[in-house]
């Protein structure tokens, strides 16, 4: 069933996931480590963010699903968090959309699939966070992660596992069912026209 998510809803549900996870951590619960993560079940990473699997939209013009993560800085200093959404203004191919970010792999109904990403800041005033390669989350900020997977039209399950740069060889993986994760992000930030006409040389 698809839902519809507005920015307001949007930074309303990433801060109670944020304070779910405190609380389960105060509690001494281990939040299912090194368990797949479902939508709407927020994950600590390194002690340093809260991400959190929000859903996906078809984009067969892009290779077939764009997955949405958003993280959350709970630290006290920057954290780079991916490619920037500067950087995906460059895309002119597939294979340059394919190519962008580094810290994610994807694996659909039991097979690697390709998968590329990139960075968006939540609100305009921390635009300036984004170099031209990264995005440098400032403390306290949150992010939306947008991943792109070439996935077969009839999937059914798929496996995105992220290894950021700031988590010290921490991982996390996140499960999107097609039945039940299709949304529509509405205001929040999505990719830039360019990405929407690339084509596959």
């Amino acid at each position: 069933m698809s839902q519809s998510i507005s920015r307001r809803s949007f930074l309303k549900c990433a801060g109670s996931g944020a304070v779910s996870l405190a609380a389960a951590l105060l509690t001494g619960v281990s939040a299912a480590a090194q368990q797949p993560r479902l939508a709407g079940e927020p994950a600590l990473l390194d002690g340093k963010a809260a991400v959190e699997l929000l859903g996906y939209a078809p984009a067969p013009e892009m290779g077939n699903v764009l997955v949405y993560l958003s993280v959350e800085n709970l630290s006290a200093s920057s954290l780079p968090v991916d490619a920037s959404y500067l950087q995906s203004r460059e895309v002119r191919t597939l294979a340059d959309l394919y190519s962008m970010g580094t810290g994610f792999s994807a694996v659909c109904d039991g097979t690697a699939v390709r998968c590329g990403s990139f960075a968006a800041p939540l609100y305009g005033e921390n635009a300036a966070d984004a170099s031209v390669f990264t995005l440098n989350l400032a403390a306290g900020r949150g992010a939306l992660v947008h991943c792109f997977c070439a996935v077969p039209e009839n999937w059914q399950t798929l496996e995105l596992t992220w290894h950021p740069d700031f988590a010290a060889g921490r991982s996390e993986t996140f499960t999107v069912h097609r039945g039940t994760d299709e949304v529509a992000l509405g205001a929040v930030p999505s990719c830039p026209a360019e990405v929407g006409s690339v084509v596959d040389l």
